[in-house]
């Protein structure tokens, strides 16, 4: 058995976790329930699934357990799904079993930061409101820095698109019925000067013929677009504030467990070889 957990070790420090699983489940199948063998399996068992972010494995399979160790692995799943509760009680239950200074001292440190993440300073809707009264302010407020950028970047195309974009139309009446020459320029030397048309030989125009550009009817796609844009925006920060705080405090729960990592508890009885 001792081989056979020392080739588990092997390929779980490789990452090729369903070897490693493999190996462990060898050792779990050939050894009495409650052994040593079959125990440190199981708790590797644990620590892989733990390691693939897998932690509903390990809170269905420590279900009821009275085991410290196995205890521990539970506390740490629920600290990483955030339940802080569950958490607790957890480590506490596996504090008293061990009944020993040395895991107390292990385990006190995540007291304070189930407590810190439980009153850990969470965005509220009303700033992300106010905030999205700017293009892009409410993703800015999340921290959702692509979505932010993404937003000010087509706000500030879509307002060039409207201070600048302008039609040409006909200032002044003409009748529908009437000399085509004189409604429409047809010659190639007609000269436009500042906006009216000046008369030419064999076209006569109408004095009151000249070009007017106006904005008001081009300005209205791009304000419809413009106006989604800000109304979208506003929305959807306003609907991720729940996520944003949940992917806030998953940040802080994933430092924790990197400052406080599982293998500080894992000095459990393992095989070993027996020479004779």
């Amino acid at each position: 058995m001792a081989a056979y957990f020392q080739i588990g070790k092997c390929y779980e420090n490789m990452r090729n976790w369903d070897l490693a699983k493999n190996y462990y489940n060898r050792i779990i199948d050939a050894s009495p329930s409650g052994s040593v063998n079959a125990k440190a399996a199981q708790y590797q068992l644990h620590y892989i699934a733990l390691a693939n972010e897998d932690y509903v494995s390990v809170l269905d399979s420590t279900e009821g357990t009275k085991d410290p160790y196995e205890l521990i692995f539970r506390a740490y799943a629920h600290f990483e799904t955030l339940e802080w509760t569950e958490s607790q009680q957890a480590f506490k239950a596996a504090e008293a079993l061990f009944d020993y200074d040395h895991y107390s001292k292990q385990i006190r440190p995540f007291y304070k930061a189930i407590k810190t993440a439980e009153n850990a300073p969470l965005k509220e809707k009303t700033p992300a409101l106010l905030s999205s009264l700017a293009p892009g302010g409410g993703f800015i407020y999340l921290n959702q820095k692509e979505n932010a950028m993404g937003a000010m970047g087509t706000s500030i195309l879509l307002y060039a698109a409207m201070l600048t974009q302008t039609t040409i139309t006909q200032k002044g009446g003409l009748p529908i019925v009437g000399n085509r020459q004189k409604m429409v320029p047809m010659a190639g030397d007609i000269i436009l000067d500042n906006g009216v048309f000046q008369s030419s030989p064999g076209y006569p125009l109408p004095n009151s013929l000249s070009l007017d550009s106006k904005s008001g009817s081009a300005l209205i796609p791009p304000a419809l677009i413009a106006l989604g844009l800000y109304a979208g925006s506003m929305w959807k920060s306003v609907h991720d504030i729940d996520e944003s705080n949940r992917k806030l405090v998953q940040r802080y729960a994933g430092r924790v467990t990197v400052k406080l990592p599982i293998e500080r508890f894992m000095d459990y009885e393992t095989p070993d070889f027996i020479i004779k």
